[in-house]
């Protein structure tokens, strides 16, 4: 079982450099990262956490997310509730961003919330499989959110 969340996957990027800029691909239609492994699409947006800040403690019943921290540092706060997995209750953080670039995809029944680590603005683009619902969306958030310095869990696990 190791020290990871069944389910949770992470995918190094590697940035491409020339002396105009860089060019980093995070997902493709066809990466085995993604959850169904189709072309299909839901929806792509992009997320800020200002410094100190702890963002969104919630899961999905339906929905996979794929994030990237595309600016700042971030860590992800992950906890499995998902009744039949082996590693039910298992907690984990996952850092990455700047100078540690990773997708990372959260199954349904993972809660999870970003964390901004550094100084500046977090910024994170986050793929997921299907499009937001606001008459029903696929969210069950905890009380715990916005500008709470710490977390209301211990990691059991960090990578």
């Amino acid at each position: 079982m190791g020290n990871s969340i069944v389910g949770v996957e992470v995918k190094p990027l590697a940035m491409l450099h020339d002396n105009r800029g860089f060019l980093m691909e995070i997902l493709r239609g066809s990466d085995p990262i993604k959850q169904d492994g189709s072309a299909s699409f839901g929806q792509y947006y992009l997320m800020a956490v200002y410094p100190a800040v702890i963002k969104g403690k919630h899961f999905h019943k339906l929905q996979y997310d794929h994030m990237c921290c595309i600016r700042g540092r971030a860590a992800l706060h992950l906890e499995d509730a998902r009744p039949e997995s082996p590693t039910r209750g298992m907690r984990q953080v996952i850092v990455f961003g700047e100078g540690d670039w990773k997708l990372v995809k959260i199954p349904p029944g993972v809660w999870h919330s970003a964390e901004n680590t550094g100084s500046e603005v977090a910024l994170i683009v986050n793929y997921v499989t299907r499009e937001y619902d606001r008459g029903q969306p696929d969210e069950y958030r905890d009380h715990f959110d916005k500008s709470e310095k710490l977390m209301p869990w211990e990691p059991s696990a960090v990578g």
